[in-house]
């Protein structure tokens, strides 16, 4: 009788170590399933590790990437393929916010259910907010420059262009050496996984904390003698603009002017206000995460301090998060958060993305003055650099040291409920804000407003 007891035991003990055993499998294969099927050594979606099943689409239909005989083709245009490189990704996966690469589990089509079978076996189609055409214009607008080029739609979220140079032909890629300059970052997109010293279009951060903290920040004057001293440190201007307002000191761009106001609000307030609108922290694009900003809170009354409300100091921006800020001033204070995927079709279950408003961040009183101050910005201070068009922006000029040229930037909106684009333009090492980054924004809305 024992024995058998003994027996009864250790089969009891079998059956549950078994049934721990395909509870541990169970949570792991709906935990990990995903990332062991589109693993690149799965030849039943991939050739010789290279994705081999869905396809990807822009927002007017044009493929950007399919299979052919179980080889990913491209856009039969050069000029396209490499604008839109970064985000489609190349055959080997070698851009993290590809779509090839982050978005393989739904090319595949995996499910617990089927694995990576679909019907006809050819995975999912991807459509993308991505305008194809005007992102090949955005690329062609840079010439040649290291930089970043991001315009969004900020009533629906859809982003029409993330363009990052440099890039290369997927369809023909060079040989690669990471010292050279020439491709320097060429694997990361610079609108998603880069931040970058803001410089001046910064000043509107500092403009906005401002005007929700002070009554009177409108009102308030400052004499602009072209250097303020602050604890024997000198913070320079490039003029000399006597009394002046807020909304003169955004035309003039006057450091001075916002190095006051940033000793004013002190550091940790203006840390706060940063996380608020969304500069600091990392944003999520479904299975994209962008990279997170940095604001370093000075102490008070220190040149860093002051020189943090210039946008210099340790600040970095992320040029979508600033999109998406802008894009948040433009529509009263509350943004839409950024979208790339809008749907995935051809599996059992299509799925489909909208809009999704996030929290507000301003109160739309200050929103609409401080967009009413941009929008006065450009008409006043930047001549007839956008003819025809409601650009509300700031232009940026960003000290980077060693030796290196500033980075030029300029960041807005159009002030158009027809168009309503945000948009910021970084071209690294390009000089002043308005010669360059004007530039090519200027080109690039130009041609969206006509799409």
């Amino acid at each position: 009788m024992k024995k058998i007891k003994r027996r009864a035991y250790s089969l009891l003990g079998l059956i549950g170590i078994s049934l721990v055993c395909l509870l541990v499998f169970l949570f792991r294969l709906a935990a990990d399933g995903e990332a062991w099927v589109t693993f690149p050594s799965n030849r039943n979606v991939y050739t010789e590790g290279q994705l081999a099943v869905g396809a990807v689409y822009d927002r007017n239909d044009l493929i950007l990437a399919e299979p052919q005989n179980r080889v990913m083709q491209f856009n039969e245009s050069a000029a396209i393929r490499r604008a839109n490189m970064h985000i489609v990704g190349d055959r080997q996966g070698r851009v993290g916010t590809g779509i090839l690469r982050a978005y393989a589990g739904e090319l595949v089509d995996y499910s617990l259910l089927t694995g990576t079978y679909t019907f006809g076996g050819g995975g999912n189609s991807i459509h993308l907010t991505i305008d194809a055409e005007l992102s090949q214009i955005a690329y062609a607008a840079l010439a040649g420059r290291h930089g970043a080029v991001v315009v969004m739609n900020y009533e629906t979220g859809d982003i029409l262009v993330a363009i990052s140079a440099p890039t290369y032909d997927p369809d023909n890629p060079p040989e690669i050496r990471l010292d050279d300059p020439a491709f320097d970052g060429v694997f990361l997109n610079r609108v998603f996984s880069s931040s970058f010293t803001p410089g001046s279009i910064y000043k509107i951060v500092t403009a906005a904390a401002a005007m929700d903290t002070f009554t009177d920040a409108q009102t308030r004057t400052f004499t602009c003698t072209g250097v303020i001293v602050v604890d024997g440190n000198r913070v320079t201007c490039m003029g000399v603009h006597g009394t002046i307002n807020l909304e003169q000191a955004m035309g003039y761009s006057c450091n001075p002017f916002f190095a006051q106001l940033a000793l004013d609000l002190g550091g940790n307030l203006l840390h706060q206000y940063n996380s608020r609108f969304g500069l600091i922290s990392p944003h999520t694009l479904g299975n994209i995460r962008t990279a997170a900003g940095s604001f370093t809170a000075g102490e008070a009354g220190s040149p860093a301090l002051a020189w943090s409300g210039v946008g210099q100091s340790e600040n970095l921006t992320n040029p979508l998060s600033m999109a998406r800020f802008l894009g948040a001033v433009a529509r009263g204070g509350t943004p839409v958060e950024p979208r790339l995927v809008t749907s995935i079709s051809g599996g059992i279950l299509p799925r489909r993305s909208g809009p999704v408003l996030g929290d507000p961040i301003l109160p739309s009183s200050v929103a609409n003055d401080l967009a009413l101050i941009l929008r006065n910005t450009a008409i006043h201070y930047y001549g007839n650099s956008f003819p025809g068009i409601a650009v509300a922006g700031k232009t940026g000029t960003a000290e980077v040291g060693e030796g290196r040229r500033p980075h030029s930037w300029f960041a807005g909106f159009l002030d158009d409920p027809n168009n309503p684009l945000a948009f910021v333009v970084l071209v690294e090492n390009g000089g002043f804000g308005l010669a360059a980054a004007g530039g090519v924004a200027n080109t690039v809305l130009q041609a969206a407003v006509t799409r």
